[in-house]
């Protein structure tokens, strides 16, 4: 009976960190810093990584919130610095990015039982959203693509590239979240004593 009872209450002590930092200013603003700088270091964001760890760290409002400013800085830093072409095509792959982004950060926010839980749960459950939130927003990119292309090819270097890209930031931006989290508890645990 007591190992239930442990086994409850480190699922509501994990639940309620999870909650303390997705409400947290300091995580949605540390995300934004790190989602706008990575404008800077790539010509188009991993915004498959952005989508998923903010769908799997706040709630769905400001999860795609955060994921739109994200997108819309990459665009906006992308026309007005990199000098992207302002053409009807170009536009047009911008908008596809941007509901890829919606796609994926609202798929990630399902957060299925056993997500909120535990840390294990979490974590797996960020991978999973990973790459089933990189298979949507390519889908959707090679839908579009036939279209937008004037048959220029993506070819399964290019995808492989992507996706390693994607993976390596949504773990890092991981990892960032889970110092975060920890922050959160240590600070949390010296105010209570």
């Amino acid at each position: 009976m007591s190992i239930i009872h442990s086994s409850q209450t480190q699922n509501y002590l994990w639940e309620n960190r999870w909650i303390a930092v997705a409400k947290s200013r300091f995580w949605q603003i540390l995300f934004l810093a790190i989602g706008t700088g990575s404008t800077i270091i790539y010509p188009h964001a991993p915004l498959v990584a952005f989508g998923t760890i903010a769908g799997t760290t706040l709630n769905r409002k400001r999860a795609i919130l955060l994921g739109l400013i994200v997108w819309l800085v990459n665009q906006l830093y992308g026309f007005l610095i990199r000098d992207y072409p302002r053409s009807p095509d170009a536009f047009a792959w911008g908008l596809i990015m941007g509901v890829g982004v919606v796609l994926v950060t609202g798929f990630a926010t399902i957060r299925p039982r056993f997500s909120r839980q535990q840390g294990f749960g979490h974590i797996l459950w960020i991978i999973l959203a990973a790459i089933f939130g990189f298979v949507l927003y390519e889908s959707l990119i090679l839908l579009a693509f036939p279209v937008l292309t004037d048959g220029h090819s993506m070819g399964w270097n290019i995808l492989q590239k992507l996706f390693v890209k994607n993976m390596i930031w949504t773990a890092g931006l991981g990892i960032c979240y889970g110092l975060v989290l920890r922050l959160t508890t240590q600070f949390s645990a010296q105010q209570s004593s």
